[in-house]
């Protein structure tokens, strides 16, 4: 019994338990009630529909199991294979997709979660599986013992260990004959692979599960360490190709997965982050799943689902004003190098800066200030610099790559930009030596 884990499971909460009626799920159901009782467990049984007279007999079945034992049942009837032509998936994809939208529709309070009764040998057989697919590492570790609020108890128990365990508890479990048919991937791998390597190691279950364990032990590094290489190579406006270029290609391909699944790239693949490490070494754009978009340019990696971008002109007053798309801008004056009433101000806010006394003047009653948008024909004049240049020119020679360029924040005086982001001041209104400062934070 030490190999049930226990310690998966949350000291309070709904505990939704997948039940079937066989012998797992039988031996996850009458444990799960030794170990949280009656009133947080709750079974939930899905009728497929695909076995005629046997699947309404699993159903009876759950509901007399659910009935001696005093829990409580939900049960789903589906119509799987008229869902799974519709929809032109497998029937196995379709099946389990309903029943966990079931599980999930159960398990909806904020420390409920859903037990699911995979073994050991699920766990083996899923692993050759995706070997014989050709899987990458993560492929290779098998089923996760947790996914969010899925828990797996039993991943470390045998199929010959649960059905022990229901033999000598004395409970009653039936027999699915679609796991006897060899039309299906998973049932050819338990009844022709799996017994020969098992006459080959006797302890191959055993031996595949330390294999797993090892495997998932060496994936977990490699993503922390791609997620410190991800945050290296953040900059302003997205990532530098140089530092993902200069990668192990292992760190490298698992930072590309990490920054474009954050970024709503959904089910992406090997071929799409090939593409995407393309994008590395040259300028160019890639249309991904989910919708995303990635881009390169100026030695910049950038991926997000593009989204209209409205431009905006308002007020700036002192103090901090919230822009369109969550963003907000803070002026604030600062007197002789230190912050005024709002406390510690970043190094960062004194490089962004304006000289208040040419801003305000000697009154700040009225905010003189515009924050904006570029506008077609914006002119801008780069302190120290001495000369203007179209806004365009400024950008791109600050190293603002295009996608960014529209969201850039300006500043504007009477009809003049006195500041740009990303640039700073323009000509004529820098800090002054020892003066009161105008300190311009954009988040």
């Amino acid at each position: 019994m030490n190999k049930w884990d226990a310690g998966l499971l949350p000291p309070e909460g709904r505990v939704v338990a997948g039940f079937s009626g066989g012998a797992d799920s039988t031996a996850l159901a009458h444990w799960l009630l030794g170990q949280v009782g009656r009133e947080r467990l709750l079974l939930a049984h899905v009728n497929h529909g695909l076995r005629g007279a046997e699947s309404d007999r699993d159903e009876e079945h759950a509901r007399a199991f659910a009935q001696k034992w005093g829990l409580a049942l939900k049960v789903r009837r589906a119509d799987v294979g008229a869902l799974a032509k519709e929809e032109g998936s497998g029937l196995e994809e379709c099946g389990r997709r309903v029943r966990y939208a079931f599980f999930e529709s159960l398990a909806t309070g904020e420390y409920d979660c859903i037990c699911t009764a995979h073994t050991a040998d699920d766990n083996v057989e899923t692993l050759l599986l995706h070997l014989s697919r050709g899987a990458s590492l993560q492929g290779l570790c098998g089923i996760p013992a947790k996914r969010g609020r899925v828990l797996r108890p039993l991943l470390a128990v045998t199929r010959e260990e649960v059905e022990a365990y229901c033999a000598c508890q004395g409970l009653a479990y039936v027999t699915d004959s679609s796991n006897l048919s060899l039309n299906y991937a998973r049932n050819r791998v338990r009844q022709q692979v799996a017994p020969v390597l098992r006459a080959i190691n006797p302890q191959f279950t055993a031996a595949a599960c330390r294999a797993i364990q090892q495997l998932s032990c060496d994936r977990d590094y490699l993503e922390g360490e791609a997620a410190k290489l991800l945050e290296g190579a953040r900059r302003p406006y997205g990532l530098s190709c140089r530092a993902l270029r200069e990668a192990h290609p292992s760190l490298q391909g698992r930072a590309l997965r990490q920054y474009l699944a954050a970024a709503g790239c959904q089910d992406v693949e090997e071929k799409h982050i090939a593409l995407a490490a393309q994008l590395l070494t040259q300028d160019g754009g890639l249309s991904l799943p989910g919708g995303v978009q990635a881009v390169s340019g100026l030695g910049l990696f950038y991926a997000q689902v593009p989204a209209a971008f409205e431009g905006f002109a308002l007020p700036a007053a002192l103090g901090e004003t919230p822009l369109p798309g969550g963003r907000r801008l803070v002026l604030e004056k600062i007197y002789g190098g230190k912050p005024g009433n709002r406390g510690k101000i970043q190094n960062l806010l004194f490089k962004n800066g304006l000289d208040y006394a040419t801003i305000y003047g000697t009154s700040q009653s009225v905010a003189p200030l515009i924050a904006r948008t570029r506008r077609p024909g914006d002119r801008f004049a780069p302190a120290g610099r001495g000369v203007t240049k179209p806004l365009k020119q400024v950008l791109r020679e600050a190293g603002i790559p295009p996608w960014a360029r529209e969201q850039v924040v300006l500043l504007e005086k009477a009809g003049q930009l006195v500041y740009c982001q990303g640039v700073g001041a323009a000509e004529g209104f820098a800090p002054q030596p020892g003066a009161a400062r105008l300190a311009v934070q954009i988040t």
